[in-house]
């Protein structure tokens, strides 16, 4: 955390609970109507979608030989 953030959290910290209480309702408020940052058009769907399994019956094992030779 900055040293302004922790600076101004003290600050808060050291209100009366009453005004703490007032001053994280509005953090709050704030926070939920500030609108998400733009997309970039790809949604975890399509990120995830890369990584779906495919696999090749034709292709080598290069696990098993990879095994094989370092039992030797």
């Amino acid at each position: 955390m900055s040293t302004e953030a922790q600076a101004i959290l003290d600050q808060i910290r050291a209100l009366p609970p009453e005004d703490q209480r007032e001053v994280s309702e509005f953090i709050l408020r704030h926070s939920a109507s500030v609108p998400p940052p733009p997309s970039h058009g790809r949604t975890i769907a399509d990120i995830a979608g890369k990584y779906r399994s495919n696999p090749d019956p034709g292709a080598k094992d290069h696990d098993r030989g990879f095994a094989a030779a370092s039992a030797d």
